[in-house]
């Protein structure tokens, strides 16, 4: 990117690479932290407070427009103090400021600006502001001018206002026990009305669900609850919108057909255009329910579908330190999708005699699907695979000679910008799923590469008091994890434990969640974003909304209940649980589609009847009566493979473990209801008990 400045302004010390994005603006940025704060109150200025991040298409824009702009920049410099915050390093700064705009009846986005008080209290602000008057809005300079006027001249007016927002931003954001609604658990009827919601939304043309009138995001935690109601209920219709669903996403343009790996969402409702970035979340998310699929069905190529996405993780946005970087941006060479698309001359040349089959196989033409080019896609409902009359095994062998080679050509392109943090949740995310995809697939690499990144940031991110760190790049680690930061390694411990991987991630797991209650449990019980030694803002929120990635009481309930559920302070974990799903009965009970996460996790709460131990003499023993579980969806039971050395270590922490042995080599130990059938040594009889 061309810098208007050549002197740096104070962004350039930050870590953050969306930070340091604009460390070259004419902008006198500040970062997030007292010394704005100073200066605003010292000289009676507003803030200007900007969040984004950096692969945001909408951020880049802005700062080429404006804040390159140098009359713009003055303009700011003059009579505000600007600041900069990645949302993603400090999402608690992002959730208090966004809810801010939609308190303002604003709709939310990101660039979020947002004007405050000296104090930090929100007085107005919206998302993208053009240099010049259009798309319906004032230009930025307009509305900086009001700004500065209104301040100077009716500043006690705008003071009260603020404070009455910030009133109302706390009432309605923080937790407060009795208040939360019906304070008893959510009813059985709570998975029917989830699941006709879904029904109702669900998109039969084009598969996935129509939240809204433009966009559709991958909905992977919502499959997830939907393969689980399939099995408590079994009504097919929820495996059908799974499978269509997941099929759709991959054969569509959101799925980059030539590298791998989803982008962020459909820009229509076609799956064919994509906003362009992709985002670690989401892909550990799609693998994690590509995983559950494979072991619910056969009809789609669930398990093809996940390596692929982990092949492009492990390719493109693996560290050789072993962390997984956030994300690659939609953007290159100042173009959205740039480096994705093809117009129908270059793939001629690439694939050359085979084009004319390919063509068809990627729906390529002369015209193109965007902006004259071709975003490679598959097509749905019906592909090119479902029309060919012919060997299609062949078109397959081709497709795949042809996509090495583009991918070879693409890679001589100048790259978007990869955000090379390492964000804690967000690779707890990709763990669990690499473990998910792991088990099922009986595929001993995945685990392997699971517990690389787990040690990593077992190392990198937890500091030498034990406490959970946020973000990590260039060999610093900075920020106080948040609730989601605990959750997710907490998550990510207990399925390497259960998958056999050592009683260390057990204890880890256990220690963690000892760590969440004493930081981050409010008097209501539910859980606080961020822990009681954070930094003080303007209140402390609790989320339950399952956006793009699992809310940290969400994934704290999952855990809980699968701790109580392998026997580990069974009680005390499992009441916390209730208590969550008790403060969010109201959602849970009506708002399915948005606590999609939270649901599975109530499911759970509710279904949880198995517990099924395999002990083996060490990891070359058992291998067989392990795929038989391991390959099964079984959402109801938890599965924990041991080795018989760590049986007494294990039996400290929970009585699930005692009195067991492997026998001769490995035995398997399945207990339901509250009784155990008896142990077996035997494939077929194991999986005998298993449907009974």
């Amino acid at each position: 990117m061309q810098r208007h400045s050549q002197t740096p302004n104070r962004l350039v010390r930050e870590k953050s690479p969306y930070l340091q994005q604009h460390a070259y603006n004419p902008v006198d940025w500040f970062p997030w932290g007292d010394e704005a704060f100073a200066k605003a109150k010292s000289e009676d200025k507003l803030i200007f407070l900007s969040i984004g991040y950096a692969t945001c298409h909408w951020c880049h824009v802005m700062e080429r427009e404006s804040f390159e702009n140098q009359t713009i920049a003055s303009f700011l410099n003059e009579r505000f103090v600007s600041i900069k915050v990645d949302r993603e390093e400090r999402p608690d700064i992002d959730r208090i400021y966004m809810d801010a705009l939609h308190a303002m009846d604003q709709p939310g986005g990101w660039p979020l600006n947002l004007f405050l008080t000296p104090e930090g209290r929100p007085i107005t602000g919206g998302t993208y502001f053009p240099p010049e008057p259009k798309y319906g809005r004032k230009s930025f300079l307009e509305v900086l001018n009001i700004l500065d006027r209104v301040w100077k001249e009716k500043k006690e007016e705008l003071l009260q206002a603020s404070a009455e927002l910030t009133r109302y931003l706390k009432d309605n954001g923080e937790a407060k026990a009795g208040e939360s609604g019906d304070s008893s658990l959510p009813g059985p009827e709570s998975f029917d009305s989830a699941f006709l919601l879904f029904e109702s939304y669900y998109d039969p043309q084009f598969a996935g669900f129509k939240t809204n009138s433009l966009n559709k995001f991958p909905p992977s935690m919502g499959l997830s609850f939907l393969l689980r109601y399939f099995y408590s209920s079994g009504n097919p219709r929820a495996l059908e919108m799974t499978e269509r669903t997941l099929i759709a996403m991959k054969h569509g343009g959101i799925y980059d057909q030539i590298g791998g790996g989803l982008c962020r969402y459909s820009t229509d409702h076609r799956w064919l255009v994509p906003h362009f970035e992709k985002m670690l979340y989401d892909n550990s998310l799609f693998i994690e329910v590509l995983a559950e699929c494979s072991q619910v069905s056969s009809r789609i190529s669930a398990r093809e579908f996940a390596m692929d996405v982990i092949e492009y993780l492990h390719r493109d946005m693996r560290t050789a330190e072993g962390g997984i970087c956030s994300a690659e941006d939609a953007d290159s060479e100042g173009e959205e999708g740039r480096f994705y698309v093809w117009s129908s001359e270059e793939f001629r040349e690439v694939c050359g005699e085979d084009s004319s089959l390919l063509e068809k196989v990627w729906n390529v033409t002369d015209a193109g699907n965007f902006e004259g080019r071709n975003i490679l896609h598959e097509g749905f409902p019906l592909s090119f695979a479902e029309q060919y009359e012919g060997d299609f095994g062949e078109v397959v062998l081709v497709a795949e000679r042809a996509r090495k080679k583009l991918l070879e050509r693409r890679n001589g392109r100048i790259r978007p910008l990869r955000d090379d943090k390492i964000l804690t949740s967000w690779n707890g995310l990709y763990v669990k799923a690499l473990v998910k995809a792991g088990t099922a697939f009986q595929d001993e690499s995945l685990l392997v590469s699971a517990e690389e990144t787990y040690s990593f940031l077992t190392e990198k991110l937890v500091d030498p008091n034990g406490r959970i760190l946020r973000r990590y790049r260039d060999g610093e680690s900075g920020i106080l994890g948040y609730s989601n930061d605990y959750a997710e390694m907490i998550a990510a411990s207990i399925v390497l434990f259960e998958a056999g991987r050592g009683v260390r991630f057990l204890k880890n797991a256990v220690l963690w969640m000892e760590d969440v209650i004493r930081l981050f449990r409010s008097p209501a019980g539910v859980f606080y974003d961020t822990g009681t030694d954070a930094e003080v803002l303007l209140r402390k929120s609790v989320d339950g909304y399952d956006g793009v990635e699992p809310s940290g009481n969400s994934s704290i309930a999952h855990s809980l209940v699968r701790l109580s559920a392998l026997g580990v302070d069974s009680d005390r974990y499992r009441a916390a649980a209730e208590t969550i799903f008790a403060y969010f009965s109201k959602e849970i009970s009506s708002q399915g589609l948005s606590f999609p996460y939270m649901l599975s996790a109530f499911w759970s709460s509710q279904n949880l009847k198995r517990e099924i131990v395999i002990v083996r003499k060490d990891k070359n023993h058992g291998r067989e009566l392990i795929a038989a579980v391991q390959t099964r969806f079984l959402p109801d039971a938890v599965v924990v493979i041991l080795d018989e050395a760590e049986l007494e270590e294990a039996a400290k922490l929970s009585d699930l473990f005692a009195g067991r042995s492997a026998g001769n080599s490995a035995t398997a130990y399945v207990c339901e209801n509250f009784s155990c059938k008896l142990p077996t040594d035997s494939v077929s009889e194991l999986e005998k008990q298993l449907l009974q």
